[in-house]
């Protein structure tokens, strides 16, 4: 998980095979999930949405059999985020509020954060852009009060794409740059696709 979420994928992924394999064999059904749900954001950032759809698909399957609902929440919206990412935009609505209402159930305020951030995505490329405003501002909140930086600048870059999409691009800048400010003070390499992103506009 920590190569990954460095973005040194190249060392993650055989290690989560190995998770994976490891997690099988003493018959850890959490353990092998959340080594899917890793493979399946590695593929994302690859762009191999399909591939990562399936992964989600595993471990959502794997929690639901178990009876885990905490996880079956999380993986409901990973299933949301990636149908969002392959143009399923209202399934992906419908499989995040799933997740969303069990996160509220459980008060799991991770879970609630990264589904509103999800949720935000789908009715963005639906041009619902308020909605999709609403959204990221409580997604905001929440990783803001669990003081997770990296989700913080992640759904901030968005948050920016979101104003500039709506015809706001003063916003946006001061979302991009709060974004990049963060990114940068954790040495992330997804700084430099925000930097970029502010290069691009004037002003």
């Amino acid at each position: 998980m920590g190569h990954a979420r460095s973005g040194q994928f190249d060392d993650a992924h055989p290690l989560l095979k190995r998770a994976l394999d490891l997690f099988g064999h003493i018959g850890d059904p959490v353990g092998a999930a959340v080594a899917l749900e890793t493979m399946s954001w590695i593929m994302e950032r690859r762009n191999r949405l399909p591939e990562a759809l399936r992964e989600v698909n595993r471990a959502l399957s794997l929690v639901q059999a178990s009876g885990h609902r905490a996880y079956e929440a999380r993986f409901l919206n990973d299933l949301g985020w990636f149908h969002s990412l392959l143009g399923d935009h209202h399934q992906a609505i419908a499989h995040c509020e799933k997740a969303l209402a069990l996160c509220q159930e459980l008060d799991d305020l991770n879970g609630q954060a990264a589904t509103w951030d999800s949720l935000g995505q789908a009715h963005r490329q639906l041009g619902e852009y308020q909605q999709a405003i609403t959204c990221y501002e409580y997604s905001l909140g929440l990783y803001r009060e669990l003081a997770d930086a990296y989700n913080e600048a992640i759904t901030l870059a968005d948050f920016g794409d979101t104003h500039f999409d709506a015809g706001d691009p003063d916003a946006a800048r001061l979302a991009w740059q709060e974004a990049l400010d963060i990114l940068t003070r954790i040495d992330h390499p997804d700084a430099e696709d925000v930097r970029d992103r502010l290069d691009r506009q004037p002003g």
